[in-house]
């Protein structure tokens, strides 16, 4: 049987994690040029001088530092090249030593007493000299999800461990001096015991985290269907959904569910440009009916309601229900509720999103699809693509 990918992923972001706490290196796979990267990755609160040494063996290359752009602003480590004004202006920091030590500190154990104080809290502007022998890099705020390099993977792989968000990497050059290849790469990482993760695999971990749901309250809310037990839940971004829950769903081996994204105009004011309201009475009606289920009501993202409202114009050209598209995450953060209310296989009403994806933590034994009258128009926007290859 195949391992579902987000399922790959968790374990290889897991076991990554897992020696970046004990204090080892790990490979980290990503692209570059057209070819595949390879970065050896440590914790920099971990670093000795026999790892800095390792590093320096193993993958040819030379060692940096990588954190977030404003820890390196806080502790006075500008830029490289001051007049610079493209991506590279934040990336590439001055290089630095640590203040008191002997001269220039370019032995290993230097280095990486220098890194760790990098990775200091306690550290102040004053703790470094500038030039020095340990070359800063600056990563952006979200890390991989903005800009899925290595840098920010190793900041972000780094502070998943519960360390100081501040990684130390390595490329590694290939037996030529060159790029290494994939094949050398992991037939290094295997030579090596090192635990091997991609970009990638990171990239569909950090996204998956942010539709985790938390429950948030409970409330009874008596409605024209019947009554409904209003469940209140956050997602990863800090949004908030409710769950409308009718009878004992958990009673019935595959209760009745709808999926239901906010629309502001048709849900509150009954706007005739798209059938959310009557979608949704229809499905409170159904489950009420039905004795037991749930409908998960996704709100919106922040833009949602301007586009609504310029979709809502006489000379607009983009239906209403386009303008409030589901997200991937939305999706994935709906049957995640479901998981929380304890469902394992549903009856999905509705057929507006239930073929775009496949949820891992519900099973749908059945699609009732709406009558045409209240079959709303809810699309799925278009998922994010990265160009970015995942370990095999």
């Amino acid at each position: 049987m195949t391992t579902p990918p987000r399922q790959a992923a968790r374990t290889r972001v897991a076991e990554a994690t897992a020696a970046l706490r004990d204090g080892r290196m790990i490979l980290v796979l990503g692209e570059a040029d057209g070819g595949c990267r390879g970065d050896l990755v440590m914790a920099a609160q971990r670093m000795t001088a026999e790892a800095a040494k390792a590093m320096t063996i193993i993958g040819c290359g030379l060692i940096h530092v990588s954190m977030r752009s404003a820890a390196l602003d806080v502790l006075g480590i500008p830029p490289a090249d001051p007049t610079s004004t493209g991506p590279g202006r934040e990336l590439f920091r001055a290089s630095v030593g640590l203040a008191g030590t002997e001269a220039g500190g370019v032995r290993a154990s230097h280095r990486a007493h220098t890194i760790r104080a990098l990775a200091d809290p306690a550290s102040t502007p004053s703790t470094f000299t500038r030039p020095g022998h340990v070359f800063p890099l600056g990563c952006a705020a979200d890390g991989v999800l903005s800009v899925p390099a290595s840098p920010e993977a190793a900041v972000d792989l780094v502070e998943l461990a519960g360390m100081a968000p501040v990684g130390v990497l390595c490329e590694v050059c290939g037996a030529d001096g060159e790029q290494a290849g994939r094949t050398e790469l992991l037939d290094l990482g295997r030579e090596h015991g090192l635990p091997v993760v991609s970009i990638d695999d990171l990239v569909v971990y950090r996204r998956r985290e942010l539709c985790r749901v938390r429950r948030r309250g409970v409330a009874r809310i008596p409605l024209p269907m019947g009554e409904f037990r209003a469940i209140g839940f956050t997602d990863g971004l800090d949004r908030e959904h409710v769950a409308f829950v009718h009878g004992d769903p958990l009673a019935d081996l595959a209760p009745l569910v709808c999926l239901h994204f906010e629309c502001l105009a048709g849900d509150v004011f009954g706007s005739r440009h798209c059938g959310c309201r009557a979608e949704l009475d229809h499905a409170l009606d159904r489950i009420a009916r039905s004795g037991s289920g749930v409908l998960v009501y996704i709100r919106a993202r922040s833009t949602a309601v301007r586009e609504t409202l310029r979709a809502c114009r006489p000379d607009a050209q983009t239906p209403c229900a386009q303008a409030h598209s589901a997200d991937h995450s939305d999706v994935r953060s709906a049957f995640d509720i479901l998981e929380e209310l304890g469902l394992r296989e549903v009856r999905l009403l509705g057929d507006a999103v239930d073929t775009a994806v496949e949820p891992e933590q519900v099973r749908i034994v059945e699609r009732i699809p709406l009558p045409d009258s209240h079959r709303g128009a809810v699309t799925l926007a278009p998922p994010h693509i990265d160009r970015i290859g995942s370990v095999s």
